[in-house]
């Protein structure tokens, strides 16, 4: 399978439809989708990507909420020969002028001028009669998908895949804990997101089910109902969840192990996940650039959960742990994260037809790993406090300040402006009449955290599909307000 000849994980889900049509491929609110009917609506939107004039070897995004005509225009343009990217709104810019040859989308873009063409996509696309005959055009080693890396440091960047790299990240994906055991899955990253297509793709090409909600409110039904044994969110999620089954009192007992990443698991959301559900709940550290790099069963993670621990390193990726000149640290000493693991992908540059294996990379991130293998993330390298001496990551501030009763979310950032070192910031949301005082309070407790010298009160957190705070974007208008 993952020799030099071309291999199609859309075969792979065809095949499923070939072989059990019937079986459920997608769960939504309003209902299933079989494997059968998704192959025939991939069919049908094949003909109409070829009808529509987009070509092979070039380029075009997918802007598409609904997860079936994603899944399926996703298929269409690879059995097409051309290189698919699935993007949010406004994430277009990301690429220069001339790049994109056309923008599928669902009355969501207005398109620019001198931009690429806008093309609506509309429900008779999947329901016409489509060709099956079209042979696999993509070689193993050429660009075939596109996606934005999670763009917390500024503007999201393109990452670019062959179909071999694919299928390396699609199999090691059900390495994940009960991945492999599993039937239903639940994902909750967007489409738009590596991390929602490895999810996505891994289960159908599998031959399982996969489930999507609209919202978090909703995601606890669809679950329920499709009896999901294995549900896959970013930690942000995770606690939209727990709010949801401890205001409804609801719970889902056929869900055997929840993945969730993106962000450390406090204290706090623990114990109210553990008041919430009594499924497995394993903590997962991974990149669009280096697929999964980590993960493991919190208990697993013991005392050291509270310092950064995201997970034992995976048997196919390699983690090193170097200081500022590039040179390699023993374990247990904290310094810039390396990765290097089974599917790499490199930044898309334009022009770009073959895909070749970058190397290691930098991930951002900084830390230490244990000798037994467990990898320990303070936070990004450009994030981590200096206090002192103590070099703090702001999940672990942000971890306390979520301690304080009426904090509902909370922020933590650097902010050089008007003083001789960094001055820490905190923005919380919270709710009305908090005390200020008792939030200063609770930092100054803790004698290695130490207290913001600025907290704010904002409506909300800005964060990114994913769930990630947008550190860069909250200082740039914390900071304008102060100004």
């Amino acid at each position: 399978m993952l020799a030099d000849q071309p291999v199609s994980f859309i075969d792979a889900i065809l095949f499923q439809a070939a072989k059990a049509p019937n079986d459920p491929a997608i769960g939504l609110e309003s209902g299933v989708i079989t494997y059968g009917q998704l192959a025939d609506a991939m069919y049908g939107a094949t003909t109409a990507c070829e009808r529509a004039g987009l070509r092979p070897g070039t380029i075009a995004a997918i802007m598409v909420t609904d997860p079936v005509w994603h899944v399926c225009l996703v298929g269409a343009l690879y059995r097409l020969g051309v290189v698919s990217v699935s993007l949010l709104r406004d994430q277009d810019s990301a690429f220069p002028p001339g790049t994109l040859a056309a923008v599928l989308h669902d009355g969501s873009y207005s398109g620019t001028v001198g931009g690429p063409s806008a093309i609506q996509v509309t429900p008779d696309w999947f329901t016409q009669r489509g060709t099956q005959s079209i042979a696999p055009i993509f070689g193993a080693h050429e660009l075939c998908r596109i996606s934005l890396s999670s763009g917390t440091t500024g503007t999201p960047k393109p990452i670019a895949f062959s179909t071999h790299i694919l299928w390396h990240r699609l199999y090691t994906y059900s390495f994940r804990g009960r991945f492999a055991a599993s039937e239903r899955v639940f994902c909750g990253p967007q489409l738009a997101s590596q991390f929602g297509f490895a999810i996505t793709f891994s289960a159908l090409a599998y031959g399982k089910m996969v489930c999507f909600s609209n919202s978090a409110g909703t995601s606890m039904p669809v679950m329920s109902y499709y009896k999901t044994d294995l549900s896959i969110v970013s930690v942000f999620q995770l606690n939209e969840m727990i709010d949801v089954l401890t205001k409804t009192r609801g719970g889902l007992s056929g869900l055997r192990e929840l993945q969730a990443g993106g962000a450390l698991i406090s204290d706090v959301m623990l114990q109210r996940a553990r008041s919430a559900m009594s499924c497995e709940i394993v903590s997962t550290y991974a990149s669009t650039e280096g697929g999964t790099v980590a993960f493991a069963p919190v208990e697993q993670l013991g005392n050291a959960r509270s310092e950064g621990a995201v997970g034992f390193v995976v048997p196919w990726a390699k983690v090193e742990v170097l200081d500022d000149e590039e040179k390699p640290l023993p374990p247990g000493r904290d310094g810039n994260i390396r990765v290097s693991t089974l599917g790499n992908a490199p930044y898309f540059t334009p022009g770009m037809t073959m895909v070749e294996n970058p190397g290691p990379f930098f991930p951002g991130d900084y830390g230490r790993l244990t000798s037994e293998g467990l990898l320990v993330v303070a936070g990004r390298s450009t994030e981590v406090i200096n206090i002192g001496g103590n070099k703090v990551s702001p999940d672990r501030f942000e971890s306390i300040l979520m301690q304080v009763a009426g904090v509902r979310d909370a922020a933590v950032f650097t902010v050089d402006i008007n003083s001789a070192l960094p001055q820490v910031w905190a923005a919380i949301v919270a709710d009305p009449g908090l005390n200020v005082a008792d939030v200063m309070k609770q930092c100054f407790a803790q004698p290695m955290i130490g207290t913001p010298q600025v907290i704010r009160v904002v409506p909300e957190i800005p964060r990114n599909t994913a769930g990630k705070i947008l550190r860069d974007k909250l200082r740039a208008d914390l900071t304008k307000t102060a100004g």
